[in-house]
């Protein structure tokens, strides 16, 4: 075997998993979901035993298990909102787990072997929660902040009447947790039942079914296909606002009308760079063209520190702003969030097809954003909203080839991580990720996005053998 392939625990686990499967394991076309905004907004108006029923926080992706080695994964959609029974059952069991005939949290850590032998819903974010932020009852709460942080839900619903539901916290960092465990949930069942029914087209494995550990800290879950070349469509980048290479003002105006209380045309002015601008006394909102970035802000006076928003009443503030942006076509999901003393900056990327879309470090250094959307929610409103206005939309031939699996993605990368950064044996996979990748092209294609130590590499999926230099 070369020097250059992995040859320690972590690969050789992922490489069980992914022989698991080899035979029966395909991708195709999925459907988006989102486990949050719709349902928040409809639960946060109800309670349980006189506590808030509204124990949702926002998700980067959600997976559904069937109790076996196959597992469907969703991002989100539009604007956060969704209105499947599965998530709104979810929301009824996990509030029923946490708020009522509650037992004592228990500390211990994540045996996701034997999790993910049952059938289940994992919520996955993208960034470290604290546990001030869930809504735990207060009997239960004490359990709950023997946790630093913590990056992944686990539900496993009871199958009958009287038997016992689960839900995890986890670390995955440090694989810790704390499990809640009820025999008392109604809905319980019904949850089962619908994760029976829940079959996405896209199915994956994860490399948790092998181990205890979660083995991958950001993600747990990727696809593998029985047979290559894959075929799948490419994604075209839209700019918004412009007709035959230059700006639409009509269109422009028509999408920040609902920016405004008394939109009128007559406030809007162009600059000597091409920036367009409207305003009025208390908010204006600008489109620089060369970046395609639409910038909102108001200038309105918020609230003090004390009245700041918290994490999911930001997260549906940022939500429900959204929808004013008449532009906005394309899905997008919660990647990051940015806190501060006075307010939060809210993260989105776009998703399509649910699968994420990452823009290169150069899109990235040309819009003034490490992502497509950022918000920011100050007292309880939004501040400041910056989005790259372009849509992505599938084209309709599947005519692009897939070739390379993650496996091979992963020896790909840590022969440049030994080329390029040192001599090392790679212990840990921080992420990888299957995605479209935007660097300003018209075509977007699927690439491998995977992290070694904080280095990030990107890896060809067209060819059989990945040769794409790092960007």
């Amino acid at each position: 075997m070369k020097g250059y392939k992995i040859t320690n625990f972590v690969i050789v686990v992922l490489v069980i998993a992914a022989v698991y499967q080899t035979g029966e394991l395909w991708l195709a076309g999925t459907t988006s979901h989102n486990f949050f905004n719709g349902i928040m907004q409809s639960a946060s108006k109800a309670t349980v035993g006189g506590q808030n029923s509204s124990v949702i926080l926002p998700v980067a992706r959600y997976a559904v298990g069937n109790g076996g080695s196959a597992f469907s994964v969703y991002y989100s959609d539009k604007f956060g909102n969704n209105d499947t029974d599965i998530l709104k059952i979810a929301n009824d069991t996990l509030t029923e787990i946490l708020y009522t005939n509650i037992q004592e949290g228990e500390k211990t850590f994540a045996d996701w072997k034997a999790m993910l032998q049952s059938r289940s819903l994992i919520l996955q974010y993208d960034f470290a929660l604290a546990p001030s932020d869930y809504p735990v009852h207060t009997k239960s709460k004490k359990a709950l902040e023997t946790l630093k942080a913590f990056d992944c839900v686990t539900l496993l619903p009871a199958r009958h009447p009287g038997e016992e539901s689960q839900v995890y916290f986890i670390n995955s960092d440090t694989n810790e947790c704390v499990l809640y465990k009820s025999n008392k949930s109604k809905t319980a069942p019904l949850l089962y039942e619908q994760l029976v029914r829940q079959e996405g087209d896209m199915v994956y494995i994860s490399t948790g079914q092998k181990t205890t550990s979660s083995i991958l800290k950001r993600n747990l879950f990727l696809p593998q296909w029985a047979d290559l070349p894959y075929f799948y469509a490419a994604v075209e980048e839209k700019p918004v606002f412009e007709q035959e290479n230059a700006v639409n003002r009509m269109t422009l105006e028509n999408s920040v009308e609902g920016f405004f209380k008394n939109f009128s045309a007559d406030w809007s002015t162009r600059d000597e760079s091409g920036t367009f601008e409207f305003s009025d006394s208390s908010v204006i909102v600008k489109y620089y063209p060369a970046e395609r970035v639409l910038e909102y802000y108001s200038y309105d006076t918020y609230g003090t520190e004390k009245d700041q928003a918290s994490l999911s009443q930001g997260y549906g503030i940022s939500c429900n702003f959204m929808e004013n942006d008449a532009s906005l076509h394309t899905d997008v999901y919660l990647a990051d969030v940015i806190r501060r003393s006075n307010e939060t900056i809210y993260c989105f990327d776009y998703v399509t097809d649910n699968l994420p879309v990452y823009l290169s470090a150069n899109m990235q250094e040309k819009i003034g954003m490490k992502h497509a959307i950022e918000i920011t929610v100050r007292g309880q409103a939004v501040k400041k909203y910056r989005r790259l206005a372009v849509d992505y939309v599938l084209k309709e031939n599947p005519s692009e080839k897939l070739h390379v699996q993650f496996i091979d993605a992963l020896d790909e990368a840590n022969r440049r991580y030994q080329e390029q950064v040192e001599e090392r044996v790679v212990r840990d996979v921080e992420n990888i990720v299957l995605g479209y990748y935007a660097d300003g092209s018209h075509k977007l294609s699927l690439k491998w996005f995977v992290t070694l130590y904080d280095h990030d590499f990107l890896i060809d999926t067209a060819a059989s053998t990945a040769n794409e230099p790092k960007e």
